[in-house]
């Protein structure tokens, strides 16, 4: 089974513009994602898509493997751009912006796809622990069946109406944002339109579910922050320091 990773990575960003160039402990973000996912035992390959020359040229430079896209509309339509052109059985979608990203998610996150050939899409969740993080709307939550698919995925707090001291006793998870996909499944999605409750949501993930595809979803207790504004650098400067 032929794996391959796809990191897509664009410079414009309204938050943080030119983020996966940011330095982070003297290399650029994007350096120490690629790096971490290629220790994964399960990945054959890593490819860095972008549309930007400067985000090429640093990968280059660290001796990356990158290929250059045109524009698109979304991370996911960048990773199948360049899936389009691999002969791989299994493509893993992995966030430029997660630089505490260890190779054991993507691992973990890939084994289904060797025990169970129905598994199409995988994704990772992560145990919400505090009230703050439930009642986030920037923090996406999912609900799971006793197969560990998924049932729904929300920007809003779901279980619902949970108390800060009933918090531990239902599984309530976020959703961490790696997936991965067959191949042909990933192309399907990018040539389905978009549907009403990923609409409502804006989360894509839950086009494949209104189409009927499952999810499958693997718990992870490694801790993740993604990058979205330069104070999010920071604190993830800080826990690599004292790593």
């Amino acid at each position: 089974m032929q794996s391959v990773g796809i990191i897509p990575a664009r410079y414009a960003s309204s938050r943080f513009e030119g983020k996966p160039l940011a330095n982070l402990l003297g290399k650029p973000m994007v350096q120490h994602v690629y790096e971490s996912a290629c220790r994964a035992e399960t990945l054959d390959e890593v490819i860095v898509a972008t549309d930007d020359q400067r985000i090429y040229d640093a990968v280059i430079k660290f001796g990356g493997n990158v290929q250059m896209t045109g524009p698109c509309a979304t991370g996911t339509e960048r990773v199948a751009v360049v899936a389009e052109q691999l002969n791989c059985d299994i493509v893993a979608n992995i966030q430029g912006d997660e630089p505490l990203l260890e190779p054991i998610q993507i691992d973990i996150m890939l084994q289904p796809f060797i025990e169970r050939p129905e598994v199409q899409v995988c994704t990772l969740k992560q145990r919400v622990e505090t009230v703050t993080d439930y009642r986030d709307v920037n923090v996406v939550k999912v609900v799971t069946n006793r197969q560990d698919d998924a049932l729904y995925f929300s920007r809003g707090s779901i279980p619902g109406r949970i108390s800060e001291d009933e918090l531990h006793k239902f599984p309530v998870y976020r959703h961490v944002g790696l997936y991965a996909y067959r191949r042909k499944q990933l192309l399907a999605f990018t040539k389905w339109n978009s549907t009403p409750y990923e609409l409502a949501e804006g989360l894509e993930q839950l086009r494949f579910l209104e189409h009927g595809i499952p999810i499958h979803v693997v718990e992870t207790n490694t801790l993740l922050i993604g990058v979205d504004v330069p104070a999010d650098l920071e604190r993830v400067k800080q826990i690599l320091e004292t790593a």
